[in-house]
């Protein structure tokens, strides 16, 4: 699907009943929500910069029953012409979770599966075993090599997405970061309009990509996360089904413009 607009909200609308079909059919429609100052950006900046300090990588990804909170190097290609550069640390329910980071996005996934119309307080139960699972995937992306290639996520079981934003242009980079396409195939890119701390819900089928980013002006990046940070508030399958859903990539050429 190709992106329409942005759409801007606070986050006392978000949680609001009556805004429910307002939000869920603009967002799959193509459109793009963002929720302004709906965390506190500093104690997300500092969770990041601890997480970075000790990580403890692990090569096993797959969800199965059992798996813990992960941290691992993503440099790989994918299904079609999907690549990633990034570094990875995965967050379920079923685990303790010593940064608190799942007790504070908990009310939010809650809404998230409203939107995406499952039921939250059982989804949030679920482990491997029972296919669907809530997932918190923060994603750090390097300077100059970090980024994501042009995909669309599968919608079966996610229609709509959550991202939290960590970093910001305003911030850390002047350059790259998170782009979707337009009708005519052209990149374009929003960080611009987000700031820390703020989230955005996308249609899971849209086209869209992270480019590198780069620091041109010397006065950013004073807290030196030396990159873009992004946390996923996810819903998806385990690997316990051989027959999950997968992300794809696409080449831009195999888009037909509309």
């Amino acid at each position: 699907m190709f992106f329409k607009k942005l759409i801007k909200i606070s986050k006392k609308d978000f949680f609001l009943d009556k805004n429910y079909s307002y939000i869920r059919n603009n967002v799959l429609n193509g459109n793009i929500v963002i929720i302004k100052n709906h965390f506190k950006g500093n104690n997300l900046r500092k969770l990041l910069i601890d997480l970075k300090k000790k990580p403890k990588f692990t090569k096993n990804t797959k969800m199965i029953e059992g798996i813990k909170n992960i941290c691992y190097r993503s440099v790989q290609k994918g299904i079609g012409a999907y690549s990633t550069n990034d570094y990875s640390w995965y967050f379920f329910p079923w685990n303790k979770d010593t940064t608190g980071l799942m007790k504070k996005v908990k009310k939010t996934f809650f809404q998230i599966a409203k939107l995406n119309k499952y039921d939250p307080y059982k989804l949030y139960k679920n482990t491997p075993k029972d296919r669907y699972i809530l997932r918190a995937h923060l994603m750090f992306y390097p300077y100059k090599r970090g980024h994501i290639s042009l995909h669309c996520d599968p919608v079966k079981v996610t229609k709509i997405t959550c991202g939290v934003y960590i970093t910001s242009k305003s911030l850390d980079y002047d350059k790259g970061g998170f782009y979707v396409l337009d009708r005519q195939k052209k990149k374009i890119f929003i960080d611009h309009e987000i700031n820390s701390g703020d989230i955005i819900l996308f249609y899971n089928g849209l086209f869209h990509g992270v480019e590198p980013t780069y620091l041109l002006d010397s006065k950013k990046n004073k807290d030196k996360i030396n990159g873009r940070a992004f946390l996923n508030l996810s819903i998806l399958e385990s690997h316990e089904f051989k027959d999950r859903h997968y992300t794809r990539g696409i080449k831009l050429s195999d888009i037909k413009s509309k």
